[in-house]
């Protein structure tokens, strides 16, 4: 799930972190302390790199260490200090077939999406849900049938009682492999300056009884909530949990019990069970 990727680059480190506050000082001293070039690096490159996506790399958590730096040198009028500096970076980046746990966070007709506390970007498609399956409008999640007690139940799934349905409920701990990641290209973000001038437009055209405000080049605040809308997480993962063991965690919490009653092979389900869990 997580791997270390080395990467090269040049850094700089403004003079206003030459010195800093001794946080172990009291208010009243504010001792002066001057830091250490590794520890002003750290600093600089986690400020740069952590919660970044870098293309074919992955999820950027946060700086492992630095192998090598060289000196800092000066250039004329800025005052700081810029460095070349070879680095590992934890990175979140799942194998294709590898195991995860997380939650459900959202469930639409077209699938599941999955949160892990820090990337919300993973979807499973409806063709990687277990069948037979269905989306149940009411209740707004998914469900799947276990053992359908009727042949037609296959086939339409939404006429099957809610004894038998399995649902995937939002909140609920599920666990899925990564079928796929997909990178895409970054694109530029919105200008602030033209935003703010949207809203000025905006607010122009409704106090005058205009229709919506228009910035420069025609381009309507609705425009821009629509692009900011169709814009393609940076990375996203595609997840399955079609196959034995995957699925919500709960649906699987009494296999080991009824294993118990089926003597060595239910002793062995056991031993495999808590190999998954880990």
């Amino acid at each position: 799930m997580f791997i270390l990727s080395t990467l090269s680059d040049t850094i700089f480190i403004p003079s206003s972190s030459f010195t800093r506050v001794d946080p172990s000082s009291s208010a009243s001293s504010s001792a002066q302390i001057a830091p250490t070039s590794l520890s002003s690096l750290s600093q600089a490159l986690n400020a740069k790199y952590a919660n970044r996506v870098i293309p074919d790399v992955g999820l950027c958590i946060c700086l492992f260490d630095v192998l090598e730096a060289s000196e800092g040198r000066v250039k004329w009028g800025d005052g700081g200090l810029w460095h070349k500096c070879r680095f590992r970076l934890a990175v979140f980046r799942p194998f294709v077939g590898e195991v995860l746990v997380g939650k459900v966070m959202s469930s639409d007709e077209g699938g599941i999406r999955v949160s892990m506390g820090f990337f919300d970007d993973i979807h499973i498609p409806l063709h990687l849900l277990p069948s037979p399956h269905a989306f149940d409008h009411k209740e707004r999640a998914h469900f799947w049938l276990f053992d359908p007690s009727h042949p037609s139940y296959i086939t339409d799934p939404i006429t099957a009682p809610d004894t038998e349905r399995f649902y995937l409920d939002q909140h609920e701990a599920i666990r899925f492999v990564v079928e796929d990641d997909i990178f895409e290209e970054g694109e530029p973000p919105l200008p602030a300056g033209a935003l703010k001038e949207g809203e000025k437009a905006g607010d122009k055209a409704g106090t005058s009884g205009g229709g919506s405000g228009a910035i420069g080049g025609g381009v309507t605040m609705e425009a821009m909530e629509a692009a900011r809308a169709k814009r393609k997480p940076p990375y996203r993962i595609t997840a399955s949990i079609a196959g034995q063991g995957l699925g919500l965690i709960n649906w699987w919490m009494g296999a080991a019990a009824v294993g118990d009653e089926g003597g060595e092979e239910g002793e062995q389900y056991d031993e495999g069970d808590e190999v998954m869990q880990e």
